[in-house]
């Protein structure tokens, strides 16, 4: 449930995007940019602490207070009475946003079985996903009903900011991560023999089978592993946030009505769902690098096959199968960043990748919308495309194959 309000949230940000380039609105495009960027701007600052909070307090008082600051900048979205001031607000509901999807990865690497650990995560997303759908659905239906006088897009932020309410009081009666809690006791092991032993006294070192990896060691923390995973993760944005962020507008430029725009989104938000059931079938058949490789390169062909396409059926169908393979991308290649890391720092390694995804996130509306508006749908889906084969070429090159079905720290 806390996935499927997040995703939902975020997705607000492809309706806003539609809402906001259609009359009566028609805000400049600097407007419409900022705005599209605030909510991944906040997500980088919210990342690395939320990171460094997971690892230093445990995941799960984390994540509550989370669910709590998306329910107050969700109500205060809901009554923005201006564009600047809701972008405002946005960013303050990113600090949230963005550090909520990688600490919930690290909490259920961290308890779930590992013979079944992608597929599950795969089904919390696929039910996450579900949100963006429904949210997208619930707007369009809103629209022209205004009830109480309120626009569609003010009431989904009411009903995420009553979800995150409900979130909060469940995740209060959840568990701590056992792992987390062993390697606090490590770590605090390994200070009580230091201070009765004097520093390299018998401390486990780095490389020892007793070692607490998650402590700085060779390299420190940002050791090669982790640089590599922040470069992925800085790649991935210009196309799994480009697209779903920037559809919209592409429907409004091709010349497609608001209201056809909403319906094209929404039918394309089913691919998620669809795509995550199908991927939790057999993802732990596979490892992570093979599942990323292939749905990378699919994402890179069928982004330019929906920028090419100019009929119903076809937008329809690309824009399913494009969010399709996201759905299935993002999930493992989050489970591929926990699984590589120990426990100790998966909470920062996982959260401090996505701030970095924010980041890119932040840039991708601050200038695709200039270059989709400047250069056309073509240059622009060219420019996701080549991030990908990117990604893909970087991916097989440098990195380790995964855990699938292997159990980590």
């Amino acid at each position: 449930m806390g996935l499927w309000f997040d995703l939902a949230e975020f997705a607000l940000g492809n309706i806003l995007s539609a809402v906001f380039s259609a009359p009566p609105h028609n805000v400049a495009p600097h407007e419409l940019s900022t705005l599209l960027s605030a909510v991944y701007l906040g997500a980088i600052a919210g990342a690395f602490v939320a990171g460094w909070a997971g690892d230093r307090f445990g995941r799960r008082p984390t994540i509550v207070v989370l669910m709590v600051w998306i329910a107050f900048t969700s109500a205060l979205a809901a009554a923005s009475p201006n564009i600047a001031f809701l972008t405002a607000v946005r960013a303050l509901s990113g600090l949230a946003l963005g550090a909520y999807p990688p600490l919930m990865a690290a909490y259920l690497t961290d308890i779930l079985p590992p013979a079944r650990r992608g597929a599950m995560l795969m089904i919390t997303v696929a039910l996450g996903a579900t949100g963006p759908l429904v949210l997208t659905f619930l707007v369009r239906w809103l629209t022209p009903l205004a009830p109480l006088g309120l626009d569609g897009w003010r009431w989904a932020f009411v009903l995420c900011g009553v979800l995150a309410v409900l979130g909060a009081l469940i995740f209060l009666r959840l568990p701590e991560s056992r792992a987390w809690l062993a390697s606090r006791a490590r770590h605090q092991d390994s200070n009580l023999s230091e201070a009765e032993n004097g520093p390299g006294g018998d401390v486990a070192q780095p490389g020892d089978a007793t070692s607490d990896s998650g402590q700085l060691g060779e390299g420190g923390f940002l050791d090669a592993r982790i640089r590599f995973l922040l470069f992925l993760y800085f790649l991935t944005p210009w196309s799994t946030i480009g697209f779903p962020l920037l559809s919209g507008a592409v429907l409004i430029k091709k010349g497609v009505s608001l209201s056809e725009s909403l319906l094209y989104v929404g039918v394309s938000s089913i691919g998620p769902v669809v795509g995550a059931i199908l991927a939790g079938l057999v993802v732990d058949r596979f490892e992570r690098r093979s599942v990323l490789a292939f749905t990378g390169f699919a994402m890179a062909l069928l982004g330019v096959l929906f920028g090419l396409a100019q009929e119903a059926v076809w937008l329809m169908a690309t824009g399913f199968l494009v969010n399709l393979s996201i759905a299935i991308f993002l999930p493992v290649l989050v489970v591929y960043a926990a699984e590589s890391v120990p426990a100790a720092k998966r909470a920062r390694a996982t959260a401090w990748s996505w701030g970095v995804r924010g980041f890119g996130a932040t840039l991708v509306p601050l200038l695709m919308v200039p270059l989709l508006h400047g250069y056309g749908v073509t240059a622009l889906f060219m420019v996701m495309a080549s991030t990908l084969m990117l990604f893909v070429a970087f991916l097989l090159r440098y990195g380790p194959a995964g855990a699938a079905g292997r159990a980590v720290d």
